[in-house]
């Protein structure tokens, strides 16, 4: 029975991180990534991101709220260095971050207190209510599969913190080093993409429990890809 379920596990995580490779195959993400970077685009999304990282609390709060003590610790270890930053390690935290690379493009700090576009509002509205309105093990599922999908380790050609990195530097010219948000979570989003592998070992054990987290993994990244083609719309108008 152990080996039975400790196959089934593999399956499943194997199963996840073709998920998170087909995500970059969309037509959204396709569209999104094909868009030439300007200062204004570039300032769009981060300010856009912002927002995103914002929900991100939001959805990890709902998610531990119900979720048994042995997954709040684990939220919990994720969330300290995003909110507070890491002094170890001298990094500040992610809305901060986001603010350093932003300033790079010309936004200023009090940019960040204007609201977010329609799409990405409506998305991440959608991924609230995934974390919020669902079983604990589908919530986690949708939010940790972002992690997955940002995990250079996994994505082939890299998760969209490098991808985004990578046409920073080639169309606006701005080296690795000066994008605060990039840099931090091109590497720690292969830590953290081992999140939702370490909740499969702990509590997947039926095909109900695979069934939750196929759906909540398919659901957040659904709203994904939903959110890149708002932004490469909302991209296109701007020089």
């Amino acid at each position: 029975m152990a080996t039975k379920t400790k196959a089934m596990q593999n399956r499943l995580s194997t199963k996840l991180c073709g998920m998170a490779n087909d995500l970059f195959k969309t037509r959204d993400a396709k569209h999104f990534l094909s868009i030439p970077l300007t200062r204004k685009r570039a300032a769009h999304y981060i300010f856009e991101r912002s927002h995103f990282h914002l929900n991100r609390r939001q959805c990890w709060s709902y998610v531990g709220a119900t979720a048994p003590f042995d997954i709040k610790q684990i939220i919990w270890d994720h969330e300290m260095p995003e909110l507070v930053g890491d002094s170890e390690r001298g990094v500040e935290n992610h809305w901060v971050l986001g603010m350093k690379e932003g300033a790079v493009v010309g936004l200023t700090p009090k940019d960040f207190n204007n609201p977010p576009s329609n799409g990405t509002l409506v998305c991440t509205l959608a991924w609230a209510r995934i974390a919020s309105g669902s079983p604990w093990l589908e919530g986690i599922s949708s939010s940790a599969v972002l992690e997955i999908a940002n995990s250079d380790a996994i994505v082939k050609g890299g998760g969209i913190a490098r991808r985004i990195a990578r046409k920073m530097s080639r169309d606006l010219k701005i080296p690795l080093r000066k994008q605060a948000s990039n840099v931090e979570h091109i590497e720690v989003d292969i830590e953290h993409a081992g999140m939702l592998f370490d909740v499969i070992k702990a509590h997947v054990k039926t095909k109900e429990d695979e069934a939750m987290v196929l759906r909540g993994a398919a659901r957040g990244l659904a709203v994904n890809a939903a959110w890149y083609g708002f932004l490469a719309r909302d991209m296109e108008t701007m020089r």
